[in-house]
């Protein structure tokens, strides 16, 4: 009988709906002690400027303003260093080097804000396609980043037929610093028609440029 009791008692107390003053008293202590981690600070796209881009506070304070609004324009958030450490990380994965990195940044802050793995791929095929230098595809960004997330059109088929059109990339360049446009813009739509017209007033491939 003493075993049976003693085998019982500890389970009708832990069933029993009235604790113990003991156990209150460990569960006071319990949450008296606890510490909780404190939430991280929000994310400060200035501040990732300035430590991770290598931006100076007043480039840094200008681009964050600049690419805030373009996302609420466009509905992005940009909460948090995950995309922008991904984007960061196809531009160095091609090779450019850290200075043109800032540079194109500084110049277009809103790139950190798109689909990583849009902007690697179309960087892929740039290079792959054009057999691009990193030099040559830091030219292109820093006249025109856009080409790598603001258009929906694949831009390799246009860079081809300008780069064709007009006899070399370098001449592209040379164009696309005149309308950056060009390359955003449909081919069949706009840009053909529009040099036919400037070659019926009788400018030359050189003049176009």
């Amino acid at each position: 009988m003493l075993c049976i009791r003693d085998h019982l008692l500890p389970l009708l107390h832990a069933a029993s709906p009235h604790p113990s003053p003991l156990h209150h008293r460990t569960c006071f202590l319990l949450l008296s002690t606890t510490t909780y981690p404190s939430p991280p600070p929000p994310f400060s796209l200035e501040d990732y400027l300035v430590t991770t881009c290598g931006l100076d506070p007043a480039q840094a304070r200008k681009a964050s303003q600049k690419a805030l609004a373009g996302a609420s324009l466009r509905r992005f958030r940009l909460d948090s260093a995950s995309n922008p450490d991904a984007v960061l990380a196809q531009l160095s994965g091609v090779g450019l080097a850290c200075t043109d990195i800032v540079t194109i940044v500084n110049s277009d802050p809103l790139i950190l804000n798109y689909k990583a793995s849009t902007i690697g791929d179309r960087l892929l095929a740039i290079r792959d396609r054009f057999c691009l230098f990193a030099p040559q595809i830091a030219r292109l960004l820093l006249i025109r980043s856009s080409v790598l997330h603001r258009s929906r059109r694949n831009v390799g088929p246009i860079l081809e037929f300008f780069t064709s059109f007009f006899g070399s990339f370098e001449m592209v360049l040379v164009a696309v610093k005149r309308n950056n446009r060009m390359l955003t813009s449909s081919l069949d739509r706009v840009n053909k028609p529009n040099i036919a017209q400037l070659q019926q007033c009788g400018l030359s491939v050189r003049d176009i440029a």
